[in-house]
C-alpha cells in the first residue's frame, strides 16, 4: 500500500518536460501497460519533487535503462531513475532518492574544483563520501519529512557497502583503504543521525584505515556541516557557492593529505596485482608465464607454492567466471601473507625504471576505473567532475544564443503553460512534504489564550505611555522644561542654544529589538522542548502582532535561523520553527557552544536600530563545547561580561528545568530552576516586565 501523500499527488499534471522524450517511450516499451501507467504516475511525482527541491525547472527527470540505477547527470543536468526502481520500491525510498539527487543540484557546487585535482585516484570517492551527507543534511533540515525517508533508504540499502566490497574483491583482488575510509565516513554521520556517538569506529576495520579515518574525522564532519540554510539557498547563490567551496577547502586541506596515504597504499597494492598479471599472461596461454627467477630466488618453497597457488586459482577463475573476455582475472591479495607481499613490492621496485612506470600508469587506470564504478552506484552519487559540469555551461551559453533544436520547436509556446504547472507542482509538494507548520499550528492553539492575554497587557501598557511621556531636550517644542531652563540660565546658555524645550514621546514598538537564542542541545528532549517550544510560539506571536522586532535564534554546536530580525511572521518562518522540535535529535545536539552562540546573537542584535536591545538566553545545562567553538574567548562568563560591559543589550538567562543554579552564575540578570510546565507563563511574566519597565531594567 502506497502513502496516504500519494492520493493527492494523483493530481500532478501531466505535461512533465521528462515525459516528452521520444527515448522514454523506448524504454517504457519493455513494460506492460499496466506497469507503464504506474511508472509515469511514479515519474511525475518525483519530477515534481525533483524540481522544488532542487529549484531549478529545467532539470529534467528521466527514466534511465532498466537495471541501469540513479544518478545526477552534470554534463546534461538530468536526473535519471531506474523505472524497475520505480515499480519495485517504496515511494518513501524513492522520495528518498530524488530528493537526495534535487539537493546535490540545490547545493554541490564543483566548479571551482582543479580539474588535475578531481582526476586524482580516490578524490572523488572521498569527495562523494563526505558529500553525500552534507547533501542530506541539508535536505533533512530544510525539509523535515526527509530524515524518515532517509532512515528507510539506509536500512534498505544497508548492504551496498558489501557490494562494492565483493567488486573490489573480484576487479582488483583486494578491498581498497581509501574505500573503506570512505564507507566509515558514510557510516558515522549515519550513526550521528541515530544518536550513536561519533568517533566509534568499525572493529574490523584496518589499522591505517583506522588511524587516518580517527585523524581525519573531525574535519570530515565539519566539512559536511557546511551547508546553507533553506533560507540563504533561496535568497543567494553567491552563499551556495559559498559554503560549497568552504567545504571542499576543508576536504582538501584536512582529510585529503591523509586520505591520500590510504591511496598510495593502495596503488602499491595495485602494481602487485598488474604485475602478477602480467605473470599470468593473456589468458590464452601467450605472453609472461611462470615467476620471475629474480623473485623465485627471494622466496621460500612455502611461498614460492603459495603464490603459485594463488595465480592458480585466478586463473581457474578466470576461465569459468570470464568466459570470453580473455583478461586476466585477479589474484586474491588478502589471501597472500605479509611477507609475501613484501617481497613482491620490493622485487617491483628493482625493476627497470619504464617497467615500473608502465605499471604505475596501469595502476592508476585500474583504480580509477573501478572508483568511477562506485561512484556511478553510489545512491545520490556525485558522478561528474567539475570539467564535464563546465562543459554544460559552455553548452548552455551556446544554446542561449540559438534557436532550439529540432523537436523542441513547441518549447517556446509551451513554456506559459509549463510555469503554471511549475505553480502547481509547488503548491502540491509543499502540502505534502512540509508538515512543520501544521506542527506550528497544533501547539499554538493550545497557547491562544495565553498569546491574547500578553498581547492585550503589552497594547495597554503602550497606550498609556503615550498619553503621558514626554521628552526634554529639543530645541524647539509645545512646551518648555522649566527646571531644565533654570539650569541651563545658571550655566551662561542663551535661549537659542536652549534644549529645554519638551515633545511628547510617543515610544513606538521599534523602540524595541528582541533576540530570543533556544538551547537545541540533546538534554532538551522530551517535554523540555515542547514547553519551551510552545513558550517561544507565544512571544513569537505577541511580538509580530505587535511589530516589534524580534529574532528567533536556536543553537547546539551551530546556530539555527527561525526568524532574523526584519521577517514577518509568514508561512515560512512557522514552517521552519516547525523543525525545532527534532534538531535536539540530531547530530549537532551533542553539544551546546553557549558562549559562541550568545556571541553571534548579541553580534546580530547590535546591527540592529533601537532603543532598547535585549537577548533572552533560554538553556537547561552547562556549556559543553564543540571542538568547533572551544577555548578562552568562548567561554560563557566571560562572553556575558564582555556584553554586558561593551554593549547597550540586556542579557537576560532562563534555567529551563530544576538544577539550572547554574543560569545566576552566568547571567547577572537570570531566572533559574523554571518548571517546564511553566515556561509560557514564565516567558510571558518577564516580557511583560521588560516592556512595562522600559527605562530601568
Amino acid at each position: 500500500m502506497e502513502p496516504k501523500a500519494d492520493h493527492m499527488e494523483r493530481e500532478t499534471p501531466t505535461t512533465l518536460h521528462a515525459l516528452r522524450k521520444d527515448n522514454q517511450t523506448e524504454i517504457l516499451g519493455h513494460f506492460s501497460p499496466d506497469q507503464q501507467q504506474d511508472i509515469r504516475h511514479r515519474q511525475q511525482i518525483l519530477s515534481s519533487l525533483a524540481y522544488f527541491i532542487g529549484k531549478d525547472f529545467q532539470i529534467p527527470v528521466e527514466l534511465n535503462q532498466p537495471g541501469a540505477g540513479w544518478h545526477w547527470d552534470f554534463g546534461q543536468n538530468k536526473i535519471r531513475i531506474d523505472p524497475k526502481d520505480l515499480l519495485e520500491k517504496e515511494m518513501d525510498y524513492l522520495r528518498f532518492v530524488i530528493s537526495h539527487e534535487g539537493g546535490h543540484r540545490r547545493v554541490s557546487r564543483t566548479e571551482d574544483i582543479p580539474t588535475e585535482t578531481w582526476r586524482q585516484p580516490g578524490f572523488s570517492f572521498m569527495m562523494n563520501a563526505i558529500e553525500d551527507p552534507r547533501t542530506n543534511t541539508f535536505v533533512a533540515e530544510a525539509y523535515p519529512r526527509f530524515r524518515d525517508q532517509m532512515d528507510i533508504a539506509y536500512q534498505e540499502d544497508l548492504d551496498f557497502e558489501d557490494k562494492a566490497k565483493d567488486k573490489a574483491h573480484e576487479q582488483l583482488g583486494y578491498t581498497p583503504r581509501f574505500m573503506q575510509a570512505g564507507f566509515e565516513y558514510i557510516r558515522q554521520w549515519y550513526g550521528e543521525t541515530q544518536g550513536e556517538e561519533l568517533g566509534t569506529l568499525k572493529e574490523d576495520l584496518p589499522e591505517e584505515v583506522r588511524i587516518v579515518v580517527d585523524q581525519t574525522l573531525e574535519s570530515a564532519r565539519d566539512s559536511w556541516l557546511r551547508y546553507p540554510s533553506k533560507r540563504e539557498a533561496d535568497e543567494s547563490e553567491e552563499l551556495i557557492r559559498r559554503y560549497a567551496n568552504v567545504s571542499y577547502e576543508i576536504n582538501r586541506d584536512e582529510v585529503w593529505p591523509e586520505f591520500q596515504k590510504l591511496v598510495e597504499q593502495d596503488m602499491q597494492d595495485q602494481e602487485m596485482q598488474e604485475f602478477m598479471k602480467d605473470m599470468q599472461g593473456d589468458g590464452d596461454g601467450e605472453g609472461q608465464q611462470g615467476l620471475p627467477q629474480e623473485l623465485t630466488d627471494s622466496l621460500t618453497e612455502e611461498e614460492q607454492r603459495e603464490l603459485e597457488e594463488a595465480i592458480e586459482n585466478a586463473q581457474q577463475g578466470n576461465q569459468a567466471g570470464q568466459e570470453g573476455d580473455g583478461q586476466p582475472r585477479a589474484i586474491d591479495l588478502d589471501s597472500l601473507s605479509e611477507g609475501l607481499k613484501q617481497k613482491i613490492k620490493d622485487y617491483i621496485d628493482s625493476l627497470p625504471e619504464d617497467v615500473k612506470r608502465e605499471l604505475v600508469e596501469k595502476a592508476q587506470q585500474a583504480l580509477q576505473d573501478f572508483e568511477r564504478e562506485i561512484n556511478e552506484e553510489f545512491e545520490g552519487k556525485l558522478s561528474d567532475s567539475p570539467e564535464k559540469q563546465t562543459q554544460r555551461g559552455e553548452m548552455e551559453g551556446k544554446k542561449s544564443k540559438t534557436q532550439p533544436e529540432s523537436g523542441d520547436e513547441t518549447q517556446g509556446e509551451q513554456q506559459p503553460e509549463q510555469t503554471a504547472d511549475q505553480k502547481r507542482f509547488k503548491d502540491l509538494i509543499e502540502k505534502t512534504l512540509l508538515g512543520d507548520e501544521n506542527i506550528y499550528e497544533e501547539y499554538r492553539r493550545d497557547v491562544l489564550p495565553q498569546i491574547d492575554a500578553l498581547e492585550a497587557d503589552l497594547r495597554e501598557i503602550f497606550v498609556a505611555r503615550r498619553a503621558q511621556k514626554w521628552q526634554t531636550g529639543y530645541k524647539s517644542g509645545k512646551r518648555i522644561d522649566i527646571k531644565r531652563r533654570m539650569q541651563e540660565k545658571a550655566l551662561g546658555i542663551s535661549a537659542v542654544e536652549s534644549r529645554a524645550w519638551q515633545k511628547r514621546e510617543i515610544p513606538q514598538e521599534k523602540d524595541y529589538a528582541i533576540g530570543l537564542l533556544v538551547d537545541l542541545s540533546g538534554s532538551m528532549r522530551g517535554s523540555k522542548i515542547r514547553e519551551t517550544f510552545k513558550a517561544t510560539i507565544v512571544l513569537a506571536e505577541v511580538l509580530n502582532r505587535l511589530s516589534i522586532n524580534t529574532e528567533i535564534l536556536g543553537f547546539n554546536d551551530r546556530l539555527y535561523e527561525y526568524q532574523p530580525f526584519g521577517y514577518d511572521m509568514g508561512r515560512e518562518v512557522r514552517e521552519h520553527m516547525g523543525g525545532m522540535l527534532q534538531e535536539v535529535d540530531t547530530e549537532a545536539a551533542s553539544y551546546n557552544d553557549d558562549g559562541w552562540a550568545v556571541q553571534q546573537a548579541s553580534k546580530r542584535l547590535a546591527r540592529q536600530k533601537a532603543a532598547e536591545k535585549f537577548l533572552f538566553v533560554l538553556s537547561d545545562g552547562l556549556p559543553e563545547e564543540s571542538r568547533a567553538h572551544s577555548g578562552s574567548q568562548y567561554e560563557l562568563g566571560k562572553m556575558v561580561s564582555q556584553i554586558m560591559e561593551e554593549t547597550d543589550q540586556k542579557l537576560i538567562g532562563l534555567g529551563i528545568g530544576p538544577g539550572t543554579d547554574h543560569v545566576e552564575r552566568y547571567y547577572p540578570n537570570s531566572v533559574a530552576n523554571i518548571g517546564v510546565r511553566e515556561m509560557s507563563e514564565k516567558l510571558a511574566d518577564i516580557i511583560r516586565e521588560v516592556i512595562a519597565n522600559y527605562d530601568t531594567f
